[in-house]
């Protein structure tokens, strides 16, 4: 039997993966089309929202966002996908995005399951998210026997090629083949010479661009494409695949709970699956090992020179992020990005490396930061409410708080009723035995209460004093660095400089922030 058919209807396609084929969000699509004419009457008003080669372990989804604005506008009010676990496969996104729907007024139907109820929720949100946690130790486990096969699991690095066209005795194709590209193995080896010999990453760079040869990324190069990630071995002189080793799972993908964020957190040694593969070899052991010993005696050197005080946080010594505004300043000429140079002024990357950018000009570091916190107390002070913003941000987490809160209510009146009981010497035994296990429950309730957060929101004036002096705590705060990248992570969008027009010097700032920011912002430092 068909029903009435809803007013405007959103389906929502997702597929996960690049290996997967992009016509797979438009066959779910169609599907869900032949869903709404099977199950619904009259001819709907549709709006389709995709998101392609995303994981549904994630929020952070282009088409999961318009849907969810669409939904809060009212513009849908029923949501068609394949599954449930198109939507999301993480049991806390699941429930919070029927949580939101439903509080907008918007149902949730798919060609696997029907109408999605809390039932739904609970049983299918567990079951994906029990079977993303296997398809990810499945994934590392056979990633890891590649690796032990001589296989490359990973992204072609600099120096190689990828070989195809090679299939077992089943005729199957074979992947993860790599040979030496000769040409590029010529600057590997350069690299390694001159940095043996004692010309600086800089030098080195500057060489190169000189030279016009291309980088990795095909542009020009940067520290990145030589120094990398000490935490993930990336860069030309950290990478072990130049001495013939692979080397798999040295780092792990955690993601923030709230923002949805990713990051590499390293794992132990002992979980690596490391291979040696004589055939990729290009660095002989002896210039390997002598190039180690210098970058390990040059971050020593670096880490002496540093202050006392400064050298008493190793974990951000040890970071590519050791200022507070890295990856944020932009170049208004070219786009580029602007890096600190000696440590004192951000200079345009484009301009420094490759000279391809009119923009030599510099700006101090303490210069930008001090704008920046004024930009954000000009927000604070003058911008528009955050109390209804916050509100709807926080609106599942009040609403579970209120639920606990309204169970506890009951569970205390229970428990007087009964000692009313125990009093009157009726059943005492029984009836005590009934209060403790009352009296345990609401134990857990008051714990989770503590845990679930505010549950009546500040009012306007005392939340703009909050963020203020939060602000201002954060600009001179003893951790500054760490503290400040944090609060930027929410609230920064960029920051651009431009040479001023008519002068010889001085560069126009220009700070973009993000508005949509200030709720997590809120939650970081309401703990």
């Amino acid at each position: 039997m068909k029903s009435q058919i809803p007013h405007r209807i959103g389906i929502y396609a997702r597929y996960s993966s690049d290996l997967q084929s992009a016509s797979s969000v438009d066959d779910q699509v169609t599907l869900c089309r032949q869903f709404v004419t099977e199950h619904f009457n009259g001819t709907p008003e549709i709006l389709v929202f995709k998101d392609a080669a995303i994981s549904g372990a994630t929020m952070e989804r282009h088409g999961m966002r318009r849907l969810m604005d669409a939904a809060k506008a009212g513009s849908i009010n029923l949501v068609v996908a394949e599954g449930l676990d198109r939507l999301s496969r993480n049991l806390k996104d699941i429930a919070a995005i029927h949580e939101t729907l439903s509080y907008h007024g918007a149902k949730i139907w798919t060609a696997h399951e029907g109408e999605v109820s809390e039932l739904h929720i609970g049983l299918k949100g567990t079951m994906n998210a029990l079977y993303l946690k296997d398809l990810k130790e499945k994934v590392r486990r056979g990633q890891a026997a590649r690796v032990g096969a001589g296989f490359a699991t990973s992204s072609c690095p600099y120096g190689y090629r990828v070989v195809r066209g090679v299939v077992d005795d089943k005729g199957n194709n074979v992947n993860g083949i790599r040979e030496i590209d000769e040409t590029e193995a010529v600057v590997v080896r350069r690299i390694y010479r001159e940095f043996a010999e004692g010309r600086s990453i800089p030098e080195i760079i500057v060489s190169l661009n000189r030279d016009r040869i291309p980088s990795p990324a095909g542009g020009v190069w940067k520290r990145t494409a030589l120094a990398g990630s000490l935490k993930k071995a990336e860069g030309v002189l950290l990478n072990e695949v130049y001495v013939g080793n692979l080397v798999y799972n040295r780092t792990r993908i955690i993601r923030h709970p709230i923002t949805g964020k990713r990051r590499y957190a390293p794992n132990p040694e002992e979980v690596w699956t490391r291979k040696h593969v004589p055939d990729l070899r290009i660095i002989d052991d002896e210039t390997w090992q002598k190039v180690q010993a210098m970058r390990r005696r040059k971050r020593m050197e670096s880490a002496i020179k540093l202050p006392t005080s400064k050298r008493k946080a190793p974990r951000i010594l040890n970071s590519h992020n050791q200022h507070a505004l890295t990856g944020w300043v932009k170049c208004g000429c070219c786009g580029g990005t602007k890096s600190l140079a000696n440590k004192t002024r951000y200079i345009c990357s484009t301009n420094r490396y490759a000279h391809k950018c009119s923009n030599s000009r510099g700006s101090k570091e303490p210069e930008l930061l001090a704008a920046t916190f004024e930009a954000l107390r000009h927000r604070i002070r003058s911008g528009p409410d955050f109390r209804a913003q916050f509100v709807e941000a926080y609106a599942l987490e009040i609403r579970a708080q209120q639920t606990l809160q309204d169970r506890g209510v009951e569970l205390k009146a229970r428990i007087d009723r009964l000692m009313d009981v125990v009093e009157q010497g009726v059943d005492q035994e029984h009836v005590t035995e009934r209060i403790l296990v009352l009296q345990e429950e609401l134990d857990e309730i008051r714990d989770k209460m503590k845990a679930v957060g505010l549950l009546v929101m500040p009012d306007e004036a005392t939340i703009r004093d909050v963020l203020l002096r939060e602000i201002n705590e954060i600009e001179r705060s003893f951790d500054a660095v760490a503290r400040q990248r944090s609060a930027f992570a929410h609230l920064l969008a960029k920051i651009t400089l431009t040479p001023i027009l008519g002068q010889r010097s001085g560069e126009t700032i220009n700070i973009e922030l993000r508005e949509e920011g200030w709720p997590g912002f809120w939650r970081m430092i309401d703990g």
